[in-house]
């Protein structure tokens, strides 16, 4: 028991005379009066003591340009992999560099007391590099080369030529397929109306009711077609223009008078802002959701319309609200997709590729999509679009750039 006290006692002993010793060490850090400057240690000559000299500037010079490209380049390039690992490098070679520099003013300034402490530091970073070189190594060999990203961005380049072709030949197929689908549906159209014009007074009821839901299947089918073209060509085009969405909020709005009238709708929006985009794209993103408002309004009660805009730094997020039936929260996804209804025909009109098209319109220009609603209260889509729009034909060209340099 006696001599665990004891071991106890000395070790508090051998602390207390060690942080003695530490306090010292700083108390005195500036302190030169214990040594002489080296040119008066040993048989210095001249030659031997400014080569020694000069060597040490030269190696602290060095190595203080290493560090500085190397905080140069962390700092411009940015999103640098393992950055932490490039400021680790950097104290070190700094640190390493003072000492040299200390090596040279000690011929003058005996200052050992800092000199050490410098090397101490220069220790300690040294290993904590040596430790990040170690845990990050595996990361720092999956990195690629300068040889591997130009092999996948040929292969982006070429996906890319790839798919702008195929997309030219699915929009060249969808104008072809719609015109010659919506020719014959216009004949059938006609025929049936100067059938009944001609034989309507011999027909009966039931002959007449068929006549009507043929042709209005047809008239249907027409607008479903004219809809799928629509689909397909938002996105299409590659230069962007400013969108002044107050001009063309009014011409949406001159073009719907007569539902606004036969509803007694009322549209009331905010000042709207100027965007790059597609004149024709936003205009088929804030009709459709315009029109949506004006036709799911309930019985009996006016459509109220309301569109806002708030700018959030790098985007502007939108939203048009409305007074009208609302959607149960489990649809609030589905309603986004092609061809997807929530009500019968005989109760609401539509093909189903309205809220589709305006989603399609969102993710090609980056921004997001979404709604949120009350039954027999109203619903409001809340959209975004950012202010700078990276659109995929900016990528390709981007990418064709880099190749050329």
């Amino acid at each position: 028991m006696a001599s665990g006290k004891t071991g106890c006692t000395l070790s508090v002993i051998v602390c207390y005379l060690i942080m003695q010793q530490v306090i010292d060490f700083f108390r005195r850090l500036t302190d030169m009066s214990d040594w002489p400057p080296r040119w008066f240690c040993g048989t210095w000559s001249d030659f031997h003591g400014w080569l020694y000299i000069i060597s040490d500037l030269t190696i602290w010079l060095a190595y203080m340009a290493i560090p500085l490209i190397l905080v140069r380049f962390v700092i411009i390039k940015k999103g640098v992999p393992l950055s932490g690992v490039f400021w680790l490098f950097g104290a070190f070679i700094l640190l390493c560099g003072l000492t040299h520099l200390i090596d040279a003013m000690m011929f003058w300034l005996p200052a050992y007391r800092i000199n050490a402490l410098i090397r101490f530091l220069t220790g300690i970073v040294s290993v904590a590099t040596v430790i990040a070189l170690i845990r990050y190594f595996n990361e720092a060999v999956g990195l690629r080369t300068s040889r591997e990203y130009d092999r996948e961005l040929s292969y982006r380049q070429l996906a890319m030529q790839e798919l702008t072709r195929s997309n030219q030949e699915l929009q060249q197929f969808a104008y072809v397929a719609s015109h010659d689908l919506q020719s014959p549906l216009k004949t059938i159209t006609s025929y049936l109306t100067l059938f009944e014009a001609k034989h309507g007074a011999q027909l009966d009821s039931d002959a007449r009711r068929l006549i009507t839901v043929s042709a209005t299947a047809a008239e249907r089918m027409r607008h479903l077609i004219s809809d799928l073209l629509e689909f397909s060509r938002v996105g299409s085009e590659v230069a962007f223009t400013p969108v002044d969405l107050n001009r063309l909020v009014d011409e949406i709005t001159e073009e719907l008078q007569a539902e606004i009238q036969a509803t007694g709708a009322t549209i009331d929006k905010s000042v709207l802002p100027t965007v790059l985009g597609h004149s024709s794209d936003l205009k088929q993103l804030f009709q459709n959701l315009i029109t949506n408002a004006i036709k799911y309004r309930r019985p009996g009660v006016a459509p109220q319309i309301r569109i806002q805009v708030m700018d959030e730094l790098h985007q502007y997020r939108f939203a048009i609200s409305d007074n009208g039936i609302g959607i149960e929260r489990q649809y609030f996804d589905r309603v986004f997709q092609i061809f997807q209804r929530l009500h019968g025909r005989n109760e609401y009109s539509g093909t189903g590729i309205g809220l589709a098209t305006c989603k399609k319109v969102i993710d090609i220009y980056g921004g997001q999509i979404w709604l949120d609603s009350v039954v027999d209260s109203g619903t409001t889509v809340y959209f975004t679009i950012p202010k700078v729009i990276k659109h995929l034909h900016q990528y390709a060209k981007a990418d064709s750039l880099h190749s050329l340099n």
